[in-house]
């Protein structure tokens, strides 16, 4: 009797000599399809180096043995670099296509599609705007059965994008959203309906260390952790603590993360007269090792799909504030697990970070109750469980 079973991914015959009995035979198939039956997922990014996205993919690599059913391969559609090899250390493998990502590409499109047809995967996981783009289209053409987009941020489309990516998610299987937020501008913008979106929050996990360099401190010290891109708003946080400066306040600011405002954080800064204030720390493996000799943590976005460096600061159990865009209201219930800022500007960030300097006496306790409250909201087992759970579904 012949029967088949999968195995990566891959549909396969499997020869079973029924010698007790039809039903022996079948229970046999039974269990050792159950043993055997394991998703072969490729996760596509745009880049394995640097970043937000780059750190989530190490995340799912390094929790990836926690479930048996999943063998995740990740694809960098551009370059790898330093998330590459975090992820090859987990025991991962990584496929480097070396390709423009910028939309449209065709190159990283025949790429991707030849990988696809070669490898069979049951599932593609695209991560990103570039990587939804290109990894959709070509899973679809690659008849891949599942095919999972993931809406990182709320971006600004216009009209045409608008148009662009309701046609690419109408060839995905589903829609992951990071954020309520961005699960609505998603339902909200036409692009997907609503029966094709689900959230799924980030999985965020702090490790603390005993061997953290700790520097002496005798001011206020907030920080600051993110891409220096004018959707962070960086400058608008220098611009408020130079005002609190300016009110004899003794205050300092650590910022770590870098990006193309770099140079115009640093000539901000000397322009203000800044520089024994604000310390520009750049990227950072291990923000915790700086957030947690801290008194505040700040995130002054213009606009957030969800806020991973927010919530790593609670996990710290860093006192936040946070201006109240995208996902950041999920996380803050404002003045009981930190604060929500409601504009953007300089002079309003420094008129809530002085309210919140008043309270100097309670801020131990603001730090607990934050912690306390994404403790077990983000871990990563409930990230890969409501993950497989989507896939599986899919598959059906």
């Amino acid at each position: 009797m012949h029967e088949i079973y999968i195995e990566h991914g891959r549909v396969k015959n499997f020869l079973v000599i029924d010698v007790f009995g039809f039903g022996v035979a079948s229970c046999f198939i039974v269990a050792f399809f159950k043993v055997v039956s394991i998703l072969k997922i490729i996760h596509v990014f745009s880049s394995l180096d640097f970043g937000g996205v780059e750190t989530h993919a190490t995340k799912i690599a390094k929790c990836s043995d926690l479930k048996n059913e999943m063998t995740p391969v990740f694809c960098a559609i551009s370059k790898g670099g330093h998330a590459e090899k975090k992820i090859m250390e987990y025991g991962c493998e990584v496929v480097v296509l070396s390709s423009s990502s910028k939309i449209p590409s065709l190159k990283a499109f025949f790429k991707l599609l030849h990988y696809f047809r070669q490898v069979k995967p049951c599932v593609v996981h695209a991560h990103g705007a570039e990587a939804n783009f290109h990894g959709i289209l070509a899973a679809f053409f690659a008849r891949v059965p599942v095919r999972i987009g993931e809406e990182i941020g709320i971006p600004d489309h216009s009209k045409l994008a608008k148009k662009i990516f309701k046609f690419i998610y109408s060839l995905s299987t589903q829609v992951v959203a990071i954020s309520d937020s961005v699960k609505a501008w998603l339902i909200d913008s036409g692009e997907v309906p609503k029966a094709k979106v689900t959230r799924i929050y980030n999985p965020v996990e702090v490790t603390h260390k005993e061997n953290y360099i700790f520097f002496p401190k005798n001011k206020f010290r907030i920080a600051f952790v993110g891409r220096l891109e004018p959707v962070k708003n960086p400058l608008a946080l220098i611009s408020a603590v130079s005002l609190l400066r300016k009110n004899n306040i003794p205050i300092e600011l650590w910022m770590v993360g870098d990006g193309s405002l770099m140079q115009d954080c640093l000539s901000l800064i000397s322009d203000l007269e800044m520089g024994d204030a604000v310390f520009m720390h750049g990227y950072c493996d291990e923000p915790a090792s700086l957030i947690v000799q801290c008194d505040l943590y700040v995130q002054p976005s213009i606009t957030e799909g969800f806020g991973i460096a927010l919530v790593e600061a609670m996990l710290c159990k860093v006192p936040v504030l946070a201006t109240s865009v995208g996902g950041a209201p999920e996380i803050i219930r404002h003045g009981e697990n930190g604060w929500l800022a409601d504009n953007t500007d300089g002079e309003s960030l420094s008129l809530a970070i002085n309210d919140i300097l008043n309270l100097t006496d309670d801020l131990r306790s603001f730090g607990e109750r934050a912690y306390q409250s994404v403790c077990d909201r983000f871990k990563t087992e409930n990230y890969i469980n409501e993950l497989l759970s989507l896939y599986e579904k899919m598959a059906k």
